[in-house]
């Protein structure tokens, strides 16, 4: 199969105005080729199958609820005059983001849609992707409802759609922990990395929690909140005139330093390595862990939810740390680090598109945000009132809030801190700056990405002196980090 060419060469600068989750089918009514068109799809006798896959929705572990979701939607699309029958797949079992993509290019999985959680770009430089372009050109409900920065990741990278608001990580803990600690006044007038530090002290040292920072397997989460305050304020930066990655600079040596430290008094969880999200999530909830970090908006109100449901207490949204610099992570839309793409080899390209046209219009908004009637929310006097089952539903389409009229909403769709969240990640944003690298460099960049996750990892938990990063830096510049400036220098400079 041919290989399509992607965008490998862009310095991508939000503007600050942005503001911010098989088998063989039968083809009946529709040509195989992609036209863009999403009416006239199949007939009430002869529906188009269009089958979709996405993380965590599974038609085994909760056939009832998806298979009422299904025909929801089947019978929303059919009176559009698009008749779809729409077959929800499981999984591979294994790590979503590592089994799918493998899975979907040997073709063991074969979905007409599919979401991808990363690792998706190889596919679509084998041409396994299809472009989305002429369907978001041609749409009315995507297009009305599609964020700035999904925009601009489409320009870039067209095979891969999430409508949703900017993914940032947002600090929380909970409310009642964090006004009982002395500490807690210092941080929101001052949130410097001492502040914060003085925050963890004093959670550990009162009792309060075993582990004041959990995370989930790595340093992601974190990131979010010290990078720009250690002056990494982007993912490619020009240091000492050289165009490099913001892992391999002094910053970064210093940010490990801290979490170094973190990790030898006992206030990052010494078993964060081994955490799934999960088990991050248990340890939080049940109180083993204090301070955690999820996406703001959809992630933050889960969050939320479960902690009133287990403890009966909202949680406290948190600033980023502030020093040389002070935001949350920087916004890169060099592409979409995960959302749904549409294979190339299906045969049924616009009915699938008609499903994810027919999610972002107006009926279908309500099914994605509210759930099921009788379930997550009932209808009174032409108002859609959410029930006490509703903060179990989430979106299975798309999390944007673009397109829910509230208007005719009682009861909070997002809790009070999980809207404070998507607030603060619009306050603390900032733009970063990456490029797609080309094919050749791409097994380059992933060596270095694992040397990175070695030395951090094994700096953290004090396996290796901070002092070795400077041996890192070494081995990455000869992994490709040399060889991958260069390319830089001429597409930056």
């Amino acid at each position: 199969m041919g290989k399509k060419k992607v965008v490998v060469a862009l310095v991508l600068l939000l503007s600050t105005g942005f503001v911010f989750a098989t088998g063989a089918k039968e083809v009946p009514s529709q040509a195989a080729g992609a036209s863009g068109s999403s009416k006239g799809i199949g007939t009430a006798s002869s529906p188009v199958k269009v089958t979709y896959m996405c993380k965590d929705v599974d038609p085994i572990t909760d056939a009832d609820q998806l298979g009422k979701l299904e025909a929801l939607i089947e019978q929303g699309m059919a009176k559009e005059g698009n008749y779809v029958d729409l077959e929800i797949l499981s999984a591979p079992t294994g790590s979503y983001k590592t089994v799918v993509p493998i899975a979907f290019r040997t073709g063991q999985i074969a979905p007409d849609l599919v979401y991808f959680q990363g690792n998706d770009q190889p596919l679509a430089l084998d041409g396994l992707l299809e472009d989305l372009t002429p369907y978001v050109e041609k749409s009315t409900n995507v297009k009305a409802i599609m964020p700035d920065q999904t925009k601009a990741a489409l320009k870039n990278y067209p095979y891969l759609m999430w409508l949703a608001p900017a993914r940032v990580q947002i600090p929380v803990m909970r409310s009642d922990w964090f006004a009982s600690l002395k500490s807690s006044k210092a941080l929101l007038e001052n949130p410097s990395v001492d502040a914060y530090y003085a925050l963890f002290k004093e959670m550990k040292e009162s009792g309060l929690c075993q582990w004041p920072i959990t995370t989930d397997g790595g340093i992601l989460k974190l990131d979010s909140v010290f990078n720009h305050a250690f002056g990494i304020t982007a993912t490619i930066v020009k240091e000492n005139g050289t165009w490099v990655y913001s892992d391999a600079t002094m910053a970064a040596k210093n940010k490990l330093a801290f979490y170094a430290k973190l990790y030898a008094d006992g206030l990052l969880d010494n078993e964060y390595v081994t955490k799934t999200w999960d088990t991050m999530e248990q340890a939080f909830y049940e109180g083993t862990a204090g301070f955690v970090a999820g996406t703001a908006g959809d992630v933050v109100n889960v969050y939320n939810n479960k902690m009133k449901e287990t403890q009966g207490v909202d949680l406290a949204v948190l600033p980023p740390a502030k020093g040389i610099s002070q935001a949350y992570q920087s916004i890169d839309v060099t592409k979409e680090s995960r959302g749904f793409a549409m294979s190339s080899g299906s045969p049924v390209k616009d009915a699938a598109w008609a499903v994810l046209e027919y999610m972002a219009g107006p009926d279908g908004r309500k099914l994605d945000k509210l759930g099921l009637e009788g379930i997550h929310y009932t209808v009174q006097n032409g108002k859609y009132v959410l029930t006490d089952k509703f903060p179990s539903w989430w979106a299975k389409f798309w999390p944007t809030m673009n397109g829910l009229d509230l208007s005719k909403v009682e009861g909070d769709v997002l809790s009070a801190p999980a809207i404070k969240s998507l607030d603060e990640a619009a306050k603390y944003f900032a733009p970063d700056t990456n490029v797609l690298l080309p094919e050749d460099l791409l097994p380059l960049k992933d060596a270095m990405d694992k040397l990175y996750r070695e030395y951090s990892t094994d700096i953290i938990r004090g396996v290796r002196p901070v002092s070795d990063f400077d041996e890192f830096v070494v081995k990455w510049n000869k992994a490709g980090g040399t060889e991958i400036s260069k390319y830089l220098a001429t597409v930056l400079n």
